[in-house]
């Protein structure tokens, strides 16, 4: 079983120096060996976020997971530093049962030298990968007088944390300087990571003003899913800041590879009013116990042993 791993922190303790700004933090994931005779496997590392002590990291780990088996990862946190050896920031461990079994499927950890360290595990569901062109027009410039934005887009796919709906960040654009008409480079997102393979599940596109301290400017946002995106290229979406209008994101390209297209499964139906074909419809796949973990259920063991004479020697 494929699962997915994706980590955010927040408070971190800013290890930069004195006047050296705001630490630029990244992490490196682990797998502890956990049985004689192996050893750990470096996962990966996630994107540096400049100038940030809340860092919400796109980077998506994935990993094969057997139920019953124990799997623990390590998590140290880095201020990358240009000239000289990078800072830590601080290291935890996280038991991925019991991060799949937690509410929401989510753990924290309080680091010692300050902050909280978040862990995010979830079944990889879907397959297929979304190439997305956008462009937007007219953006609010967030500058002031005689500056320009230099926005910034990010994909977010929807989640239930812990009791509440909440918006994970899977995907981060470049950013294009000075610019309120801004043409972003073709982003490629996992499926499985956007929408869990589910093409009408809530999508959220957010855009930003980049900043040079990490404090970027939200310019606009819009709700919307992929099946929708394949509907609307060729055309645009409003972005909106409570409730106001802040700029059109033009919808350029909307490509979908390892997955069926919905226009190819609709040549494929036969529509034929006078005689009717019937057409099998698969039931949808029973439940695994991974499903029935990550959904909260929780399994008690108890064990008695009664020793009482009447049983006679328990040595015999």
């Amino acid at each position: 079983m494929k699962l997915e791993i994706s980590l955010h922190a927040s408070k971190l303790e800013n290890v930069a120096g004195a006047f050296k700004g705001t630490s630029d933090p990244y992490a490196v994931v682990t797998q502890i060996a956990t049985t004689p005779g192996t050893a750990p496997v470096v996962l990966g590392k996630t994107e540096v976020m400049k100038n940030s002590l809340s860092p919400n990291w796109v980077k998506v780990f994935e990993v094969d997971y057997e139920l019953g088996t124990p799997m623990k990862i390590a998590i140290q946190i880095y201020d990358e530093v240009r000239k000289g050896d990078n800072k830590s920031m601080g290291s935890s461990t996280f038991e991925i049962g019991n991060v799949l079994g937690a509410r929401g499927n989510c753990k924290a950890r309080k680091l010692k030298k300050g902050g909280t360290l978040f862990c995010h595990v979830a079944k990889a569901k879907g397959s297929g990968h979304l190439r997305l062109g956008l462009s937007a027009t007219k953006l609010k410039n967030t500058e002031g007088f005689m500056r320009k934005s230099d926005p910034f887009f990010e994909l977010n796919s929807r989640r239930d944390g812990a009791g509440n709906l909440t918006w994970d960040n899977v995907y981060r654009s470049e950013k294009v300087k000075n610019n309120l008409s801004p043409n972003w480079k073709d982003a490629t997102v996992s499926l499985s990571v956007l929408n869990q393979g589910e093409m009408e599940k809530p999508i959220l596109i957010q855009v930003f003003d980049h900043e040079s301290d990490g404090d970027h400017k939200l310019m606009g946002k819009v709700e919307t899913s992929v099946k929708e995106l394949t509907t609307l290229v060729g055309s645009t979406l409003d972005l909106k800041l409570k409730g106001s209008s802040t700029g059109t994101l033009n919808i350029q390209k909307v490509e979908l590879a390892g997955v069926e297209q919905l226009t190819k499964k609709m040549e494929e139906v036969s529509i034929n009013p006078v005689t009717p074909v019937a057409t099998f419809v698969p039931p949808p796949s029973a439940p695994t116990f991974a499903d029935y973990i990550g959904g909260g259920c929780e399994v008690n063991v108890g064990v008695a042993i009664d020793f009482t004479g009447s049983n006679g020697d328990p040595r015999k």
